[in-house]
């Protein structure tokens, strides 16, 4: 089957599926039209976006700063409870919807890459989960945003190079956080020498939120000081 008649075949199958089950916005529950995914195109247009791609100093480099060696920072949307846009992150994270989530990645990795303030980085390294969440859950929502990142900058994808020691539970304070975040991961060794005698040293260390800058500054916290280190995450938490 040729290029052309296999994209006839899938748009009949996505016809098919649209009219037996149909498929609503995430954000205003509007019907998508056949070929639509996730977003109606109106709420597509509105999404919150921070544009701190392109401003050094933006409120998540301040927020990291003191924390972490961290030079530059973004995010791809503001993240806020009382929105209709944070179901995004929910339906991607605690629904398991992962083309979701690789939609979203591919648009921060669009501004990134545009940008070109993340043109350097050398490998891009997900948060780990640790492995009874990860089980629970299926999947380390952070390793689906970073192999696309890592794949748009032309960067090596390093699931590896930090892991998760112990369990954390969720906290609402900033100083809960911090406390509960220490000692929280490990450096691999073997991935870390690896990358330095590759003589990688630039790191872009990915998340799904950024909320106090607690759980990335505890990672990089794992990392030798020499190295220089940028963070992204699909939502920022206003």
């Amino acid at each position: 089957m040729g290029s052309g008649a296999r994209h006839i075949f899938r748009l009949c199958v996505a016809s098919l599926g649209d009219l037996f089950f149909p498929r609503e916005c995430l954000v205003c529950g509007a019907k998508l039209d056949i070929g639509t995914r996730h977003l109606c195109p109106s709420c597509a247009d509105d999404i919150p976006l921070t544009y701190f791609w392109s401003w050094e100093g933006n409120p998540a480099e301040q927020r990291l700063a003191g924390l972490a060696h961290v030079d530059s920072a973004c995010s791809l949307f503001f993240y806020r409870r009382d929105s209709d846009y944070s179901r995004l992150i929910h339906q991607f994270k605690y629904g398991g919807d992962i083309r979701l989530g690789v939609w979203l990645s591919r648009k921060l990795a669009e501004q990134m890459v545009s940008c070109g303030r993340f043109g350097d980085v050398d490998a891009v390294v997900p948060v780990p989960l640790h492995p009874l969440k990860k089980f629970k859950r299926g999947f380390n929502q952070s390793d689906v945003i970073a192999r696309e990142l890592a794949s748009a900058l032309g960067a090596r994808f390093e699931p590896r190079l930090i892991r998760r020691r112990r369990f954390t539970r969720t906290q609402t304070r900033a100083a809960d956080r911090r406390s509960n975040m220490a000692g929280a991961f490990a450096v691999n060794e073997k991935a870390l020498q690896r990358l330095q005698a590759a003589g990688m040293h630039r790191i872009l260390l990915v998340d799904d939120v950024l909320t106090t800058g607690s759980t990335i500054a505890a990672a990089a916290s794992v990392l030798p000081e020499d190295f220089r280190l940028s963070a992204a995450t699909l939502a920022c938490v206003e």
